[in-house]
């Protein structure tokens, strides 16, 4: 669609990316980058994984009765294949939704305590298991990483990260701690009610939309959170910039009419410890 105009010699590396797999040259089928003009280029991976997730975002684009999830995700322009490091790899072209951020503050939450789809492998059932296995079985979520402007330290200029090994070995009684350190909820500034009760909003509206959907049941699919810490403000009347977007579809299944119990319970405890545990605790 957009091999027009798009050149691999302006992509780079994704910055802001805190989960998944990073890219590299050595392996081009891992990881985003990122386009001088804002897209993402998430690469199709190989086997079925790569072609559902397509499917996925081709069915989302022509079906008007999925309109309202279309709603929940990074705009889709199609794919793109390009030469990189001598192969012809495609891509999927996405909207960055930290593009315009001074500050991204990014976090990925996994929703779901089961991770793998039915009729996948054995291996792969065991393999998901074995990862994130607390914090999944206590929250039906877990965090494959994070990445946050510090503002109480103001001598911080990039943002400290943390990848997926930091969230394999999270205990579940430090992801209320972790939550309040993403959302910088010890700077002090008076803009942080604001900015709880916007992600509890946005979250809230996710979880009714999967009270009642019956098209698609997700696994190992992710929440992204994202805000910018530049608009968080001394003043309690200031929303800050953020945005909430589903990701990640490699592995979605047709429901069959029956709704995603696993992912509701998952995204209705994400918008629970927002509610009781930040909203206005902070």
């Amino acid at each position: 669609m957009m091999d027009k105009w798009l050149d691999s010699n302006d992509l780079v590396p994704y910055d802001n990316q805190v989960g998944g797999h990073k890219f590299t040259k050595e392996k081009p089928l891992l990881g985003l980058l990122k386009h001088k003009e804002g897209y993402i280029l998430k690469s199709v991976e190989g086997g079925t994984k790569g072609k559902n997730e397509v499917r996925f975002y081709e069915e989302l684009r022509k079906n008007e009765s999925l309109i309202n999830l279309r709603k929940l995700v990074p705009l889709y322009y199609g794919t793109v294949t390009l030469e990189i490091n001598g192969l012809d790899i495609t891509f999927i072209i996405l909207d960055d939704i930290t593009t315009d951020m001074k500050k991204p503050c990014v976090m990925d939450v996994k929703i779901g305590s089961q991770t793998w789809e039915p009729g996948c492998s054995e291996k792969k059932k065991n393999d998901e298991n074995a990862k994130y296995t607390n914090c999944k079985e206590q929250w039906s979520f877990c965090i494959p990483g994070f990445q946050v402007y510090d503002l109480s330290n103001s001598n911080l200029v990039q943002p400290q990260k943390y990848d997926k090994e930091f969230g394999k070995s999270l205990d579940p009684g430090q992801v209320i701690s972790v939550f309040k350190t993403f959302l910088n909820l010890n700077s002090g500034y008076l803009g942080l009610e604001k900015l709880v009760q916007s992600f509890t909003t946005q979250l809230d509206h996710i979880r009714r939309y999967f009270q009642t959907q019956k098209h698609y049941h997700f696994y190992s699919s992710s929440v992204l959170l994202a805000y910018d810490a530049e608009t968080l403000k001394n003043d309690k009347n200031t929303f800050p910039s953020i945005r909430v977007s589903l990701i990640d579809f490699a592995h979605v299944t047709p429901a069959d009419g029956n709704i995603d119990l696993n992912y509701l319970q998952g995204i209705t405890n994400l918008w629970t410890l927002f509610r009781t545990q930040l909203l206005h605790n902070n």
